[in-house]
């Protein structure tokens, strides 16, 4: 290995190098040009206060190291195109390029020719390591696009304005023990002048048919979603995000959804906290879900929402103190113009959850705009535990909807409000209610999430 090597502005390096400690401005960054490099920089920091270009660049490379390296500015901290192998390892970015700010709605379907900034940057990636690195306070900490099997593992990616870590069209990757906090982007609306945290920034995102891929035991804590999985792009193309395993996450406190995954097919959702959000879960379009062993608490709409999804399984999860515990629901509207297989919400088991000290524990109806031969349908609750709620269950426009073996207790309101037929009751345990059953021609509770899904 080449010891002390001073870097230069447009270097080409060929062979194992350790950059001497020192602050080095450099407009056009340094290019890895042969196979099985490794390039160590502990103590070098490249500069380019500019904020354009790569820093450090491979291209059809295989088996590259970059470890211990610093750089500021730049578009793209380190960028690799269709290489293999790559390993990235403890490793600082830091100010790279970053959009307008509360003027500008994140776009999330971006080609990789209009790619946005970011610290990390793998393109066609096949195989490789990114881990330990600080990526920190600039628009985007890692964004993959059309990468296979890489590991992303204990990084930094904290207080970004956009995305902790992006998944374009990547299959099979692992994204686990990451701190991805505080991903969040103030935007004003231009119809209103109101100013929210939302424009899509978040965690993690997975679109474009990002599939199989394992996000554990992250924290994105505080950010405009905490994940965000969108299986549907902005010009109507069905890309659903499916097969992939979400598990111990910590997505607590977002002002928007704590998860939201939509329009995907046979993700599994486990023991992540999707607490004090706004939304827990919101799942819309969504299909052969399993949510389990989740935590959802204290949500100021909803713990789980789903509407126009279909087979999915929740249970044993904690669904306490929020407005609605879970709400599954048929509402029509434009998006049905290009899904319109998903007209009716239906085929739902609720098994063995905690729904307790919610305003409605459970919420399954379908709107006064849906004709009467598609209401939600095929609702089958069994033995979950309703206790302390106003009201424990309620049932509107909804038929083949089945309650078995569940207990409701101390239930403020009614234990069960019914307002349509269609609904069969077998060995419920009901003590302490104001009301065992209700039944109501009266709407209730109809709070709908504002915008568009």
């Amino acid at each position: 290995m080449r010891e002390n090597v001073i870097p230069v502005d447009g270097m080409v390096i060929t062979e194992d190098t350790r950059f001497a400690p020192g602050v080095y401005p450099l407009q056009q960054g340094v290019t890895l040009a042969v196979d099985g490099i490794i390039v160590e920089g502990e103590g070098a920091l490249l500069v380019n206060t500019s904020r354009q270009g790569v820093g450090v660049h491979a291209e059809n490379r295989r088996g590259v190291t970059v470890r211990g390296l610093a750089l500021s500015g730049f578009y793209h901290g380190l960028r690799f195109d269709g290489c293999r192998d790559v390993l990235v390892e403890d490793v600082r970015v830091r100010n790279t390029y970053e959009i307008e700010g509360i003027d500008t709605f994140l776009y999330l379907w971006n080609p990789i020719e209009e790619v946005y900034s970011g610290a990390i940057l793998l393109n066609g990636v096949q195989g490789g390591v990114v881990r330990g690195c600080d990526l920190q306070h600039q628009m985007n900490g890692i964004l993959l696009y059309a990468t296979n099997g890489v590991t992303l593992a204990d990084n930094n990616a904290s207080f970004n304005s956009g995305w902790g870590v992006y998944l374009s069209g990547s299959n099979e990757n692992i994204v686990q023990d990451n701190r991805l906090d505080f991903c969040n982007r103030i935007y004003r609306r231009p119809e209103s002048g109101a100013i929210r945290v939302e424009a899509d920034a978040a965690g993690i995102v997975l679109v474009e048919s990002s599939c199989r891929n394992h996000l554990l035991r992250n924290s994105c804590l505080c950010g405009g979603d905490g994940i965000f999985i969108a299986g549907y792009n902005h010009k109507g193309g069905k890309t659903t995000c499916d097969d992939n395993l979400i598990e111990g996450n910590d997505c607590r406190l977002s002002p928007n959804n704590a998860i939201e995954s939509t329009f995907s097919r046979g993700n599994i959702f486990r023991r992540n906290d999707c607490s004090r959000s706004n939304y827990g879960f919101w799942m819309g379009y969504s299909w052969d879900n399993v949510m389990e062993d989740n935590i959802i608490d204290s949500c100021r709409m909803v713990g789980i929402a789903i509407e126009h999804g279909h087979g999915f399984v929740i249970r044993r999860n904690q669904i306490q103190n929020n407005r609605e515990g879970v709400r599954l629901f048929t509402r029509g509207g434009a998006t049905l113009e290009h899904w319109r297989e998903w007209a009716v919400s239906y085929d739902y088991t609720l098994e063995d959850n905690l729904i307790e000290q919610n305003r409605i524990g459970f919420n399954g109806y379908t709107g006064p705009e849906i004709p009467l031969d598609q209401v939600s349908y095929d609702l089958r609750l069994r033995g979950n535990t309703f206790k302390g709620n106003i009201t424990g269950a309620r049932f509107h426009r909804v038929r083949q909807a089945a309650l078995t073996g569940n207990t409701f207790q101390g239930n403020q309101r009614a234990a069960l409000l019914i307002e349509e037929p269609g609904v069969a009751l077998a060995d419920n345990q009901f003590a302490d209610n104001a009301e065992a059953i209700l039944h109501t021609s009266e709407l209730g509770h109809t709070t709908e999430r504002s915008g568009w899904v």
